[in-house]
């Protein structure tokens, strides 16, 4: 399979990464805001059945990412299978779970 393009923002000294590990994980790193919401989503679209995603370098998320998952869980039930976050921060599992995406996405917490 072919690794898609990452996508980097440097605003502000912060930085958002997405990569596809050899593992086959999708490993996000940084802050997904909504400058950055559109390329995740196209990055995602193009891996074939994105079914772990490693939030476990994540230090933020917009509820406009939210969208992100949301729509990459709705894309991925549509093919029989679902998504999974792992490795997910204190702060950012305490945003999924507010938002009551604990219920519909399986969502691991980081170690410790």
């Amino acid at each position: 399979m072919t690794q898609p393009d990452c996508t980097h923002n440097k605003k502000n000294n912060r930085m958002f990464d997405i990569q596809l590990s050899p593992s086959g994980e999708v490993v996000m790193t940084g802050r997904l805001d909504a400058t950055q919401c559109e390329a995740a989503l196209q990055f995602l679209g193009r891996v074939d059945r994105p079914r772990v995603i490693d939030l476990g370098r994540l230090e933020y998320v917009a509820s406009s990412g939210l969208r992100v998952f949301l729509l990459t869980q709705k894309r991925l039930k549509g093919a029989g299978t679902a998504l999974r976050l792992i490795n997910v921060r204190p702060q950012i599992h305490d945003i999924f779970r507010y938002a009551g995406f604990d219920q519909i996405i399986e969502i691991s917490a980081a170690p410790g």
